[in-house]
């Protein structure tokens, strides 16, 4: 990845354009969720969790629409 100054621009404008390009191409999320390791039962987990979090919160949206009919 490469920014290239422009004419008459500043290093913080270059420096912020770099650190947009950066964020845009997830490499800063990616280098946080590599700096440790995680073992797989544990992310295997954690989706489980997310999975029953989203049918638990379905659910409740479910009843409250039938309860208002």
């Amino acid at each position: 990845m490469a920014v290239v100054l422009r004419d008459n621009e500043t290093l913080e404008s270059a420096w912020r354009r770099f650190m947009k390009e950066l964020l845009a191409s997830g490499t800063i999320d990616e280098l946080k969720k590599r700096s440790f390791y995680i073992k797989p039962s544990v992310t295997k987990s954690a989706i489980k969790r997310q999975y029953k979090k989203t049918q638990r919160r379905h659910s409740k949206a479910v009843r409250k629409s039938r309860k208002n009919m």
